[in-house]
């Protein structure tokens, strides 16, 4: 948070996973984090997770905001600069 690549991460803790991972199925709990930020820091904010995440391959998706609370979507605006 201190880096502002994000105005909200939301910790979703124990989640459980099932994936294949070197052609063997495997299970695992893992910490989901849900984070709101503009898609212009979408590409530093993947690099520092990378940087800092136990896994190979760690999952990094993003998913565009067609819609949501006007207000909200403001307070995100003015919480995650620009640059």
């Amino acid at each position: 948070m201190d880096r502002r690549l994000a105005a909200c991460v939301s910790i979703l803790p124990k989640s459980s996973s099932l994936y294949f991972w070197k052609g063997e199925l495997e299970e695992s709990t893992e910490i989901l984090l849900l984070v709101k930020t503009r898609t212009s820091k979408i590409g530093e904010l993947s690099n520092y997770v990378r940087s800092i995440h136990p896994f190979e391959i760690p999952e990094i998706i993003s998913l565009p905001i067609d819609q949501g609370n006007p207000a909200y979507l403001q307070w995100m605006e003015e919480n995650v600069p620009r640059r």
